[in-house]
């Protein structure tokens, strides 16, 4: 590994410069049941695993990526194998461990004050994970979700029924609220995960500390979800308190305004006015999100670039042509030439949008310029780059994910490894 750890915050990290990141979502990638329908990749597990991913890293390296973004790993709600339902921050989900269904001697117990203390085997085995990852000379990005929990969660599930409960000032219970059947803050307009308070320092420091016991394990790099949830201040006190024990890891947040359908209410970070702007997608906004990023700048070392990812989906839409597309992007990292040490991870789909080959109607030729534009460098910037799992593999999809409800299973289908000798146009991309 190239990586130098540091006992001062390393501003410029630079062992992240260039980062070649392959994002996996663990459910879906190895070691899944190979019975499934459409209604299981709609709302449930299909078991895929760590300990079958792992036998997959010679086949990740032989791409010349250089890093592993997992989907968070935390125990989750029965239903959500996507990960971002926890239950218990505190410990690896089994199901994402070994592909075995949670037992209560093997999730923890949120309640006791001393769970994020102890491990698990699942906790483990992601220990020996990363391990064998680094080996193999992979880095490991994790992703952190500070902003909301499962309503199945203990803290809530007790904040809910007693309102002297010491968990009550854990979330953001409403007086007068327009739903009586949620009558708290949530995330967008989903009501199962209510929203977290973090200006309450016990909520803060469980957040904190279930990311550290992980990072304790030697992962190399934070992603941090929804980041406009919190407010800017609350993230920044995130940020410095990890880079405080890790400077060496780089904290980089999720930033996505587009389409969130008018739900303000508990978006903290950014002012209303620019989700008003950015809430559309089009080229026309991508200044206002940019300015919105710029608000980052001194509070995270860099964002998920999704004014890059409009653009190109643009190009692949064939609303611009490609030489429209390079000005565009262009224009976009003009507004950050002040900032070269601020990562913007380009990315041209993922989990939570149509596969880019789909965008582009499954036109190899268009695909493949697709790719050239992803892996070139632009205005003498080091940005790593997110390649989505199965890209290499031409996966695409039958439909949108907008065409019906739970359609993202169309971008989240399981992993094939039917068209490997792709990998030699990805390896000449990466060299």
């Amino acid at each position: 590994m190239n990586k130098k750890k540091s006992k001062n915050k390393n501003t410029s990290f630079k062992w992240f410069e260039n980062a070649k990141i392959y994002q996996v979502l663990i459910d879906r990638y190895a070691g899944y049941k190979e019975k499934y329908n459409v209604e299981n990749l709609k709302k449930n597990f299909i078991y895929g695993n760590l300990q079958a991913l792992m036998t997959k890293l010679d086949y990740i390296k032989s791409l010349n990526f250089n890093m592993i973004y997992l989907s968070p790993f935390y125990v989750n709600h029965q239903n959500a194998y996507h990960g971002y339902h926890s239950i218990n921050s505190n410990h690896v989900d089994p199901r994402f461990a070994f592909g075995e269904k949670p037992k209560d001697n093997n999730i923890g117990n949120a309640l006791d004050p001393n769970d994020v203390k102890t491990e698990t085997s699942s906790d483990l085995f992601l220990k020996q994970f990363i391990g064998e990852c680094h080996k193999k000379n992979l880095f490991v990005m994790m992703d952190m979700v500070p902003n909301h929990l499962h309503k199945d969660h203990p803290f809530f599930i007790d904040a809910l029924k007693n309102k002297n409960s010491k968990y009550r000032d854990w979330f953001y219970f409403l007086d007068n609220p327009k739903n009586k059947y949620v009558p708290y803050l949530c995330f967008l307009s989903y009501g199962e995960l209510p929203k977290l308070n973090l200006d309450n320092e016990e909520c803060f420091n469980y957040i904190i500390n279930s990311t550290k016991k992980f990072l304790s394990y030697d992962i190399d790099a934070l992603r941090i979800d929804h980041c406009i949830g919190p407010k800017l201040q609350t993230l920044k006190k995130i940020v410095d308190n990890i880079h405080k024990d890790y400077p060496d890891v780089p904290c980089i947040g999720e930033c996505m305004t587009f389409c969130i359908e008018k739900n303000y209410q508990s978006i903290f970070g950014v002012k209303k006015e620019y989700l008003e702007y950015t809430n559309i997608k089009s080229l026309n906004n991508i200044k206002y999100l940019d300015d919105i990023f710029l608000n980052y700048v001194n509070i995270l070392d860099g964002l998920i670039d999704f004014s890059f990812q409009l653009i190109i989906q643009t190009f692949a839409e064939g609303k611009i042509t490609e030489n429209e597309c390079l000005k565009e992007i262009e224009k976009h990292f003009e507004r950050f030439e002040k900032y070269n040490n601020f990562f913007l991870l380009k990315n041209v789909d993922s989990h939570d949008t149509d596969r880019i080959l789909f965008i582009c109607k499954n036109n190899i030729s268009v695909f493949k310029k697709i790719m050239n534009l992803l892996f070139r460098k632009y205005n003498g910037r080091s940005d790593p780059l997110i390649f989505y799992y199965g890209t290499e593999d031409f996966m695409t999809q039958e439909k949108s994910i907008a065409s019906e409800p739970y359609g993202d299973y169309q971008c989240r289908k399981p992993m094939e490894f039917s068209m490997q000798w792709m990998k030699h146009f990805f390896k000449e991309k990466n060299e």
